[in-house]
């Protein structure tokens, strides 16, 4: 998954290496010292391969997902409440309005969050890479709505529901 990247790092202290090792006073510490150079970085290629096993990506991946998930049901949660809400038909015009308004976003970011979870159920170790970036960007957006939806609250409510100090 990353080699050509080791490769290019491989390269870089090879030659590295060799610039240290030609600053050496003998033939002898020049090749100990390249030997050794040598061998940090074999020692950090072995690392860097292991480390993108099969095991670590699934790690990542179902960390994610519940990171995903713990979003959803928060959303969830706000759902059911403003679903309760607008239940009750003694509610003001108005303030059903910005309750249906809320439904609506609530919705939308839901599908959202479900697409993501989508994305990470179906990605594979070759394309984990490109979906955790796009996952990333989605869950960020999801998250700022969520916060910018919270700080509305704050401010309409004038007090910190939050806990945030705003």
């Amino acid at each position: 998954m990353k080699t050509p990247q080791n490769n290019t790092l491989l390269l870089a202290a090879l030659a590295a290496s060799l610039f240290v090792g030609a600053c050496s006073t003998t033939p002898a510490e020049q090749k100990e010292e390249t030997n050794a150079a040598i061998d940090k970085i074999e020692d950090k290629m072995t690392d860097s391969q292991t480390a993108d096993t099969k095991l670590d990506w699934e790690k990542e991946r179902a960390d994610v997902l519940a990171d995903l998930r713990g979003l959803r049901d928060n959303i969830e949660k706000d759902l059911a409440s403003i679903k309760v809400d607008l239940a009750d038909m003694k509610m003001k015009p108005s303030v059903r309005k910005d309750k249906e308004a809320l439904k609506v976003e609530l919705d939308r970011e839901k599908a959202n969050v479900d697409a993501l979870i989508e994305k990470a159920e179906v990605a594979t170790d070759a394309t984990w890479s490109t979906t955790q970036v796009d996952i990333k960007k989605g869950a960020d957006d999801v998250k700022g709505w969520w916060s910018r939806l919270k700080e509305n609250v704050d401010k309409e409510t004038k007090s910190d529901n939050d806990n945030d100090g705003h």
